[in-house]
């Protein structure tokens, strides 16, 4: 019982960050200079120390209890999948950081508003796929 509250207690950290990550962004399109670098040190600071561990510790509980338990169902692939997904997602907001830190690359807002629309989807499917087991 302690693995799979340790397991919900990382996924629920891992995907606030997700959520939060691309408000980070926009806010930052939109920021003067001075505002631009604190929010830059901001999002290095969650990307390294809640983001990123969140995620893994919450993979290598899911993973010991896939080991420990087993699964069973096609609504379990379904969700593997997602979290591929949501790792893709956590990868991609790596390489936006990056580019806006070397490059000064900023989208327009718009693109960072639509960006929420990605974990947004895949957390909430991934919760009802686990909660439901429909297939």
């Amino acid at each position: 019982m302690l693995l799979l509250s340790v397991h919900i207690a990382f996924i629920a950290l891992w995907a606030a960050s997700l959520l939060y990550f691309p408000c980070l962004f926009l806010e930052q399109s939109q920021a003067d200079d001075q505002r631009h670098e604190r929010l830059m040190l901001l999002q290095r600071w969650i990307y390294a120390n809640v983001m990123t561990p969140s995620a893994l510790i919450a993979v290598v509980a899911g993973a010991w209890l896939i080991v420990e338990r087993g699964f069973s169902g096609g609504w379990f692939p379904v969700k593997l999948a997602l979290v591929l997904v949501m790792a893709g997602f956590h990868g991609y907001c790596g390489k936006l950081m990056v580019d806006l830190k070397q490059q000064g690359v900023c989208r327009r807002p718009l693109f960072y508003g639509v960006l929420t629309v990605v974990p947004a989807v895949s957390i909430v499917a991934v919760t009802l796929l686990v909660t439901t087991k429909p297939f």
